[in-house]
Order: C-alpha cells, then sequence, then structure tokens
C-alpha cells in the first residue's frame, strides 16, 4: 500500500499548469518573473522534480516540441486524474494548518547566553531584515496590486500585515531585551 503524500509544490505546479500548458523550464521562469517563489515556498529544482513526478503518476500528459533551434522540451498539460490530484490537494491544503515557526524564536530563546552587546546586535539585525522584507512588500504590492491576480493580491496583503506585526514585535523585543538587562 503506497502512502499519499501531500505536497504544496505539486498543488502550485498543477494550478499554474491548468492555466495553461508550457515545459518545465518556462514554468521555472513563470514562477521566477512573478516573485511566487518569495511568497510560496517552491525553488527550480523542486517544479523540475515535481513535473517529473506527477508524469510518472499519470497526473500531467507531456508532448516534446521545439521551438525553433531550441532543444525539444516536453510541454505539461494536466491531465483528469491530474486535475481531481490538484483538487484533492487543494482540499488538504485549505483544511489543514501546519504548524509555523520563525526561526527568530530560536535565537530569542537563546538570547540570555549572549551578553547584552551580542544579542541587541542580533536582535538590531533581525529588525534590519524584516524592514527590508517590508520595504519590498510596500511598493511591490502597490505596483502590482491592479494587475496581479486575486491570489497574489491576497498572499502579498496576508505577507504585508504579518511583516508589519513582526516590526512592532522586533520593537516590543529590543525594549524588552534592554530593559531586562538594566
Amino acid at each position: 500500500m503506497t502512502r499519499k503524500t501531500y505536497s504544496i509544490i505539486d498543488m502550485v505546479v498543477l494550478g499554474i499548469l491548468l492555466k495553461e500548458p508550457m515545459n518545465a523550464y518556462r514554468l521555472a521562469q513563470f514562477v521566477e518573473q512573478r516573485n511566487i517563489a518569495r511568497l510560496v515556498k517552491l525553488s527550480t529544482p523542486a517544479i523540475y522534480k515535481s513535473c517529473k513526478r506527477l508524469f510518472e503518476q499519470g497526473n500531467l500528459a507531456g508532448k516534446p516540441e521545439r521551438d525553433g533551434e531550441a532543444p525539444e522540451k516536453v510541454v505539461y498539460r494536466v491531465t483528469a486524474s491530474g486535475r481531481q490530484r490538484f483538487e484533492q490537494l487543494m482540499g488538504h491544503f485549505a483544511t489543514t494548518i501546519s504548524p509555523f515557526y520563525f526561526d527568530i524564536n530560536s535565537v530569542v530563546f537563546s538570547l540570555e547566553q549572549l551578553d547584552f552587546e551580542q544579542g541587541l546586535a542580533l536582535i538590531e539585525a533581525y529588525s534590519a531584515e524584516i524592514n527590508t522584507i517590508q520595504s519590498w512588500l510596500i511598493p511591490h504590492s502597490q505596483e502590482t496590486g491592479a494587475t496581479a491576480t486575486f491570489g497574489n493580491r491576497m498572499i502579498l496583503k496576508q505577507y504585508l500585515m504579518v511583516v508589519n506585526v513582526l516590526v512592532e514585535w522586533v520593537a516590543l523585543l529590543r525594549e524588552e531585551f534592554i530593559n531586562e538587562r538594566k
């Protein structure tokens, strides 16, 4: 008996290919050009592996095509079973909340083991990083707001809300760290 796996990557790949058949290289470009990998955990190697796995499982059909002088590439399209698998994955992930962890929490847990200057420097470094992300998200969401798909707009809004909370939280972290060490 084989265990059914639930892959977010497979779900995203199937979702994109439902819109338009394309080869794995074009799919990776599509993800990169639309900054999807900044919003969804997805890498180019994972896209290629997912296409291969979905093809082997019969969720994708592939047809070799040549574009000019370029080498022949397999253009994938979603099969009927792939559509069913996509819907199954959508249902699974819409009803399953996985625990989420911020790596910074492990740092915060161990901050007391550092001297004041080291600890404050790490807090400042995290603050700078989260502010950089916020600085990218604000104009990006404004630029793409009118042209982005519903999904992209909502994910950008979610990220911006989370980042805004983290900006507030890191200010509180800094303040309480300083007060704790006085």
